[in-house]
């Protein structure tokens, strides 16, 4: 009788290790698999843009990512760029695939540079710029970077979103 009760527990205590080390897989799998995503730049593209359109926007260049943020397309994955194709414009979307999650604060910080400057510059006699400025998303997920400043800011953060 005793043989059978220690081997009953010897059961019990190899199902709870293996238990333990099944929740602790599943673990370290949720963790590796949030960091990034597989969804290439052009997708994401495609999803914010059909949404937002390009009106009042033309394409930047690796210049003009230079210029108004202060970064260099080289150094990440894939850059998408448009800024204002008015002086009285303020539409611009900038989508940044990083080549590393510690990127994203710097791109972040740069973004946020970007609305700051542009709101100083409108505010006082461009209402309706500095309410789309206001109203920008600037979002950061798995390992893209997403600014858009547009009216249609609620669309395109739910494209962005469903395309991650």
């Amino acid at each position: 009788m005793k043989s059978m009760k220690n081997s009953t527990l010897d059961v019990i205590n190899i199902l709870k290790y293996l238990l333990v080390l099944v929740m602790a897989a599943y673990v370290i799998l949720l963790i590796a698999n949030e960091g990034g995503t597989d969804t290439p730049i052009k997708t994401v593209n495609k999803n914010i843009l059909s949404v937002m359109g390009t009106e009042g926007m033309k394409k930047g260049t690796t210049q003009d990512l230079k210029k108004y943020y202060g970064l260099n397309a080289d150094d990440y994955k894939g850059v998408t760029l448009y800024i204002p194709d008015d002086v009285m414009g303020v539409n611009e979307l900038l989508i940044v695939r990083l080549a590393d999650a510690s990127q994203a604060e710097s791109v972040e910080k740069a973004a946020q540079a970007r609305l700051d400057t542009q709101k100083e510059s409108f505010e006082g006699y461009g209402a309706a710029q500095t309410k789309l400025i206001r109203s920008a998303v600037l979002e950061s997920r798995g390992d893209y970077v997403l600014l858009a400043v547009t009216k249609k800011a609620d669309a395109v953060q739910a494209a962005y979103r469903k395309s991650l």
